[in-house]
C-alpha cells in the first residue's frame, strides 16, 4: 500500500492548501470522464482516498502517527477488535458507538460530506445508440471563489479552536445507571477540525461553499439502457469547508423507436416480405440502428421465420462489442391480382395439380399454408 503523501506528490509536512491543489490537479488529471487510460479510475479511487485522510485532520493524525494501520482499522492502531465488525446500517463499531452517544469524529466529518444530487433528464433512441453529452445546470451549493472552500478569508490564517484547544474533541460526563460514563465527541465549534478561521469568509460565512447555478457537460456511454442510473463522482454538493463534494446521480430515459425494439444488448425488428418473394428467395436491403445491411431470403421461408445479423446490436454498456439484430419475417399477401397476374398464377396452380376453387382464397391458403 503506497504511502498517502507519496500518492499526491508530497512531502508528509505539506501544508493543507498544498494537499488540496494536489488534488485538484491529479483529480482533473485522472477523472474517468476525461482520462481513458484503462487504470484511471483505480488511480482517481487511489487520489481520492488519499486526499479524504489527509484532509481530515484527526485522520491525518492518526496516519502521521501510525500510518495505514490509524485509519483501517475504524481508527484503532492495534489491530481488528470491533474495527471490523459491521452492524446497524452497515457500520463499524464507531457507527454503534455514535448510535447511542450521539456521534463522534467520524460522523461529524461524514456529516461535513457534500450532498448526492439526483438529476432526470431524456435521450433519443438514437443518442441511447451512439452515446451522447449533454449540458445541465444545477442549483446547488458549489465551493466558495472566494476562499477556495476553505471558510475564511484569504488573507487571514486558521487559529486554535478555544473550546477542545486543538484536539478537535470535548469530554463529556453522563450520569447513567451504570454510573458516570465518560464519551468523547467531537467538537461543535471547529466541527473536529481543531481550528477555526481568524476572520470566516464573508460570501459563504465561513461555511466554504455558496449556492448557486452550476452548468456541467455530462457525457452518456453509448449503449446506456432506459431507467439507467450513472454516478458521477465528485460533482454533487461541494463539502462544507473543503471536505469532500457529493455525487451526481443522473437518471436516464430513453425515447422508444418507432423502428427498434431493444431487448438486452439485441434489437428486435419487423421485415414484411411478399409471398412470392418468400417462396423463391430474395435478397433484401434491411435497416439496422447502424445503417443498411443486406439480408439473404431463402426460397421458401415460413412466416415467422427469424434471422440474426451479428454484431449490429446495441454497444455492450462497459464490456465491448455490441449485440446482434433480430429479424422476424412477416410474409403479405396482396388482397388483389391484375387479371394478367392472376392468370399466370391460376395456371401455376393448374400444373402444381391444386384445387382452384373461387376468388375467396382457396389456392392462395393451400400455397401460403
Amino acid at each position: 500500500m503506497r504511502d498517502l503523501y507519496e500518492v499526491l506528490g508530497l512531502q508528509k509536512g505539506a501544508s493543507e492548501q498544498d494537499i488540496k491543489k494536489a488534488y485538484r490537479r491529479l483529480a482533473a488529471k485522472y477523472h474517468p470522464d476525461v482520462n481513458k487510460e484503462k487504470d484511471a479510475a483505480e488511480k482517481f479511487k487511489e487520489i481520492t482516498a488519499a486526499y479524504e485522510v489527509l484532509s481530515d485532520g484527526r485522520k491525518r493524525s492518526q496516519y502521521d502517527q501510525f500510518g495505514h494501520a490509524g485509519v483501517n482499522n475504524g481508527g484503532n492502531p492495534f489491530g481488528g477488535g470491533f474495527g471490523g465488525f459491521e452492524g446497524f446500517s452497515g457500520g463499524g463499531f464507531e457507527d454503534i458507538f455514535e448510535s447511542f452517544f450521539g456521534g463522534g469524529a467520524s460522523a461529524r466529518s461524514r456529516s461535513r460530506r457534500g450532498r448526492d444530487i439526483e438529476h432526470s433528464f431524456s435521450i433519443s433512441f438514437e443518442e441511447s445508440v451512439q452515446g451522447v453529452k449533454k449540458n445541465i445546470v444545477l442549483n446547488i451549493f458549489s465551493e466558495c471563489e472566494a476562499c477556495d472552500g476553505e471558510g475564511k478569508e484569504k488573507s487571514s490564517t486558521f487559529k486554535t479552536c478555544p473550546t477542545c484547544g486543538g484536539s478537535g474533541q470535548v469530554l463529556k460526563r453522563q450520569q447513567t445507571p451504570f454510573g458516570v460514563i465518560q464519551t468523547q465527541s467531537s467538537c461543535g465549534t471547529c466541527e473536529g477540525s481543531g481550528k477555526i478561521p481568524e476572520k470566516p469568509c464573508q460570501s459563504c460565512n465561513g461555511s466554504g461553499r455558496v449556492k448557486k447555478e452550476k452548468k456541467l457537460e455530462v457525457s452518456i456511454p453509448a449503449g446506456i439502457f432506459d431507467g439507467a442510473v450513472l454516478r458521477v463522482a465528485g460533482k454533487g454538493e461541494a463539502g462544507e469547508k473543503g471536505a469532500a463534494a457529493g455525487d451526481l446521480l443522473l437518471h436516464i430515459r430513453v425515447a422508444k423507436s418507432n423502428v427498434f425494439k431493444r431487448e438486452g444488448d439485441d434489437i428486435h425488428t419487423t421485415l414484411s416480405v411478399h409471398a412470392l418473394q418468400a417462396m423463391l428467395g430474395t435478397t433484401v436491403q434491411i435497416k439496422t440502428i447502424w445503417g443498411a445491411s443486406e439480408l439473404i431470403i431463402p426460397a421458401g421461408t415460413a412466416h415467422g421465420k427469424t434471422f440474426r445479423l451479428k454484431n449490429e446490436g446495441m454497444p455492450k454498456l462497459n464490456k465491448g462489442g455490441k449485440g446482434d439484430q433480430i429479424v422476424h419475417i412477416e410474409i403479405y399477401i396482396p388482397d388483389s391480382l391484375s387479371s394478367d397476374h392472376r392468370k399466370k398464377l391460376e395456371s401455376i396452380a393448374k400444373d402444381l395439380h391444386l384445387d382452384h376453387q373461387d376468388e375467396s382464397g382457396g389456392f392462395w391458403s393451400k400455397i401460403f399454408s
